[in-house]
């Protein structure tokens, strides 16, 4: 009813007209206070069933054959100040332009959008504008005389807030209608993926009718990190506080260090306060008074600033790594150096985002110095990190098996080379590429349900899945495709 749509500047009744024209009605939109518009579903989903498929409402490339393109660039180079993106956004806006707007289009003009097109773009969310910038007039000016600088500017909002990577070369962005309704969470019910260039959304677990669907605007490893670090990415890249049930829920499973007084059991952080946030630091003060789930202490304030001293000085160690693997440079870190990393990590963390960052790092680092078992247990606990912080399916997690599958089969191959191991490889032949084979296994249910069969994630490790399936058979192995990703 009218309760549920809002102001008639959210399009509401618009929206679900198109939801029954193009997705049978499956999904509703419903205004509310706190969030504007959301979707619920009108009847159930099961896990890994596709909700709807959409094709873009709009794609824009960039066009080096336009000369009005290249002098786009040249004014975003010329007034740095103004532009504060690069020049595709801008790009973006140009092209939505109807055909009356460009009236009078300086260099050559470009193609022009339908009215209606640019009507479902004016709907999607952006804040509201109330006067262009300086970078808006200036494209009026240079480029648009015919269109207005507060649709410019509203333009550029939209697209800046809505849009998905479509292409790589030429850089290429779109926009979708219908899915860009969907609020986010952290612990999203839906997925998301292309089937070229369509959109398709899956349901992530089981959907009940009148549940709200939502999706997750952060990648896959995103939602494994602690939250404060998701809520201030959030902000940064989509300008909100998330208040989902990860973010306002009683512990931060992502977070999660070794009790300082029985050493055996865990403390987790609370989650911050609703609301903003000064940056993403981990602070002390959502450990203290937070009771160890076995000995059922609460840390005191003067430990609890001991143990955000501990993620402090490991944020420091995991950028120092990841500076060094990504530079080419893994093997230049000593091995006694890794070891006292590993040994830091064991005796302050127990579940931690910070602590999963340090191992993938660790991991390539003792695989650079031939550590293979070093590297497989490294990878086996962060098999063991993604599947405890985040409950339900989850990418990170069967990346994570993949990576761990792979070097089960890197071992075993390495052994098999060896004439002095000879025997002991006889042992091991057939338990690593069955532990690899349990991996791929689960590695491609977990990305089957999230992005459907035929999905390059998917038949990536089923390559890796047949290959182990061999190699068990014959006792070598030797995937063909191990160490890709």
């Amino acid at each position: 009813g009218p309760a549920d749509e809002g102001p008639a500047a959210a399009g509401v009744a618009h929206i679900n007209a198109h939801g029954r024209k193009c997705h049978d009605g499956f999904l509703t939109c419903r205004w509310t206070e706190n969030k504007g518009r959301v979707l619920h579903a009108t009847r159930e989903f099961a896990e890994g069933e596709i909700i709807l498929r959409e094709s873009p409402l709009h794609i824009v490339q960039e066009d080096e054959e336009s000369p009005a393109f290249r002098h786009l660039k040249r004014l975003c180079n010329e007034h740095k100040d103004d532009f504060d993106y690069d020049p595709l956004w801008y790009w973006c806006t140009l092209k939505s332009l109807t055909k009356d707007e460009l009236a009078g289009a300086k260099h050559g003009g470009w193609p022009a959008a339908d009215r209606e097109t640019q009507h479902n773009l004016l709907l999607l969310h952006h804040d509201e504008v109330c006067e262009p910038s300086s970078s808006s007039e200036i494209l009026v000016k240079e480029l648009c005389p015919g269109a207005s600088a507060i649709l410019v500017e509203r333009l550029t909002q939209i697209w800046v807030l809505n849009c998905f990577e479509y292409s790589d070369d030429p850089q290429g962005y779109s926009t979708y209608f219908f899915s860009s309704f969907m609020s986010h969470s952290c612990w999203p019910n839906a997925v998301w993926h292309y089937d070229g260039a369509d959109h398709v959304l899956r349901a992530r677990r089981a959907i009940k009718v009148g549940d709200e669907v939502c999706i997750s605007y952060l990648p896959e490893h995103g939602l494994m990190q602690s939250t404060p670090v998701r809520r201030v990415e959030l902000h940064d890249t989509k300008r909100f506080w998330c208040t989902c049930e990860r973010c306002t829920g009683a512990r931060d499973l992502s977070r999660g260090l070794v009790c300082p007084y029985c050493e055996g059991g865990c403390v987790f952080a609370r989650t911050p306060e609703s609301g903003p946030a000064k940056d993403d630091t981990l602070l002390s003060l959502h450990l203290a008074g937070v009771a160890c789930d076995s000995c059922g202490k609460a840390v005191t304030k003067r430990d609890a600033t001991k143990l955000a001293g501990h993620e402090k000085r490991l944020k420091g160690i995991v950028d120092d790594l990841t500076q060094k693997v990504q530079g080419g440079a893994p093997a230049s870190v000593p091995l006694k150096e890794l070891q006292s990393t590993e040994s830091f990590v064991d005796a302050a963390f127990a579940q931690h985002a910070l602590a999963d960052l340090a191992w993938e790092q660790l991991a390539d680092c003792y695989a650079a110095h031939h550590r293979a078992a070093d590297q497989r247990r490294l990878l086996e606990r962060r098999c063991g990190f993604h599947a405890a912080a985040y409950p339900g399916l989850n990418g990170s997690h069967a990346w994570s098996l993949e990576a761990h599958g792979d070097a089960m089969m890197r071992g075993g191959r390495a052994k098999r080379g060896t004439t002095q191991v000879k025997r002991v490889w006889q042992v091991a032949a057939k338990d690593e590429p069955e532990q690899a084979l349990r991996m791929y296994a689960e590695a491609k249910r977990i990305l089957t349900l999230m992005f459907g069969e035929g999905h390059e994630y998917v038949t990536h490790v089923e390559r890796k899945h047949r290959s182990s399936q061999r190699a068990l058979a014959t006792n070598e192995a030797a995937p063909a495709e191990v160490g890709d990703a």
